[in-house]
Order: C-alpha cells, then structure tokens, then sequence
C-alpha cells in the first residue's frame, strides 16, 4: 500500500475487479442522480399564490353581482307545431 493511501478510506475488497464494478455502477448512479436534478431545474417554478390570487378574484367578483336566493322558474312553453 502506498503511503498516499491511509488505511480505512477504501473498502477491503480482495477482487479489484468486483471493487471496480462497484465504483463504476457508484458513478453512474451519480450521473443519473444529476441528470435528474438538471432536468427538475429546467421545470418550471410552481406559482402557489397565482391560484389563490385567482380564487380571490373570482369569489369578489361573484359577491359583486346582484343576485337573488330566490328561484326563478318560467312556466314550460307549450310547443305546437304547425302543420
């Protein structure tokens, strides 16, 4: 072991090739890992207060219109046809 490596940084793997696989499927969970923080820095922002503002625009705009709780019903028109 060389002296630029101290002892206990690496695992104790006695095959280099297993101990290579697994340094490999490593890197490329952490490329897969960025690459999917680089595509969710591309979405974009969610605006929560963009509906509430909305939604508070419409109830004061429905307050503002005259209505009343009464029901109007209009009699059914007969329909005749002309023959």
């Amino acid at each position: 072991m060389s002296k630029s490596r101290k002892k206990g940084n690496y695992p104790k793997m006695s095959n280099p090739y297993l101990y290579n696989k697994l340094v490999q499927a490593h890197y490329q969970e952490l490329l897969h890992e960025a690459e999917q923080q680089r595509m969710l820095a591309q979405l974009p922002q969610r605006q929560p207060h963009l509906m509430r503002n909305v939604a508070r625009r419409l109830a004061a705009f429905l307050m503002s219109l005259p209505f009343s709780t009464k029901k109007v019903v209009q009699p059914a028109r007969k329909v005749t046809s002309q023959l």
